[in-house]
């Protein structure tokens, strides 16, 4: 098995988590009895008020933090097997 590299990985992770991050924001204040953003995202991300501009730019900076923790437990686990399946030849 190829060992996982952390930044090509890193990168896709963080910027599907923020464009997902600006689709939900989008719609939510779009259609803001629709989705229930207004509840979710104070819980998910700490300090995160709705439509505020100092809390949008921490909702994009958490959902990086996020993405880079995400990233790293993905690529310790892949290269983990990687390394057990290419020494015993499975």
């Amino acid at each position: 098995m190829i060992r996982l590299p952390f930044a090509p990985l890193a990168a896709v992770i963080v910027a599907v988590g923020e464009v997902g991050y600006l689709v939900c924001v989008t719609a939510g204040a779009l259609w803001p009895s629709v989705f229930g953003m207004k509840t979710f995202f104070p819980t998910v991300f700490p300090g995160f008020t709705w439509l505020d501009p100092f809390s949008f730019v921490l909702g994009l900076v958490e959902v990086a933090l996020y993405g880079l923790a995400a990233a790293a437990v993905a690529m310790v686990a892949w290269n983990f097997v990687a390394d057990r399946t290419t020494k015993t030849g499975a």
